[in-house]
């Protein structure tokens, strides 16, 4: 397949175009199906965006290997994939959202990278390698949330109430930095019980952290004035309570 699409360039007149066309919407399909994955979880950069990217690439490798080869200048036909490449990068850091411990957009960007590795790969007539590539990518992107998320139930989560003029968030990094706990993840949010309001924190820490480590921290929020309730739990289920 990947030699009949790369012969369809070399045909008199619309033999470019006609590839280009049908190099740019192959790429924008498979890139099409990472993006849908993306989109349905609500990402920022959802089904457009990897399309697009996808497109543009396949367009830009079109035009470094075939438009270039029908001048008389010389020029690495290379140099334009990798900046493609190098420019993607942009795009992807933009799509990282740092909030105190918690990073978010990692995966987006990665699946960005990929697209603008699947266009470049039809640009260059490497259809079959792209379908193959796509399949293996959605794999591991579905199937790994299963695992992600079977870690993360079996990760040691804490729960702590407490008075909303309690700058909760920093203690909670400064006891975690004493005691060497790594933090995977934190949520906060604002909450009202029998009439009184106060402040939510979850703190769900690496999967290999020690329990002596993790009841230490338990005891010192029991113990911190102002601070209502710290127990060991899930989120769902604590705060039923």
């Amino acid at each position: 397949m990947d030699q009949w699409l790369l012969s369809i360039a070399e045909y008199p007149l619309w033999g470019l175009p006609v590839f280009v066309l049908l190099a740019t919407f192959i790429s924008g399909v498979l890139s099409g199906v990472i993006g849908f994955e993306r989109e349905i979880r609500g990402q920022s950069a959802g089904l457009r965006t990897h399309v697009l990217l996808a497109v543009g690439s396949a367009l830009m490798m079109s035009i470094s290997i075939f438009a270039i080869q029908a001048t008389e200048v010389d020029f690495d036909a290379s140099r334009i994939g990798a900046g493609v490449v190098s420019g993607i990068g942009f795009l992807c850091a933009g799509c990282i959202i740092r909030t105190h411990s918690s990073i978010k957009g990692l995966t987006t960007s990665a699946t960005l990278w990929i697209c603008g590795g699947l266009g470049l790969a039809c640009g260059a007539g490497f259809v079959v390698e792209a379908f193959i590539a796509t399949v293996v990518a959605l794999f591991f992107l579905l199937g790994l949330v299963h695992l992600e998320k079977m870690i993360d139930r079996r990760a040691p989560t804490i729960l702590i109430r407490c008075d909303s003029d309690l700058p909760i968030l920093s203690l909670v990094h400064q006891e975690a930095d004493g005691l060497k706990l790594t933090i995977k993840d934190i949520h906060s949010r604002n909450f009202e019980m029998d009439g009184v309001r106060g402040m939510e924190v979850v703190v769900i820490f690496a999967f290999k952290s020690t329990h002596f480590a993790v009841d230490e921290f338990v005891e010192h929020f029991e113990h911190t004035e102002k601070v209502t309730y710290c127990r060991r739990g899930k989120f769902a289920e604590e705060g039923k309570e």
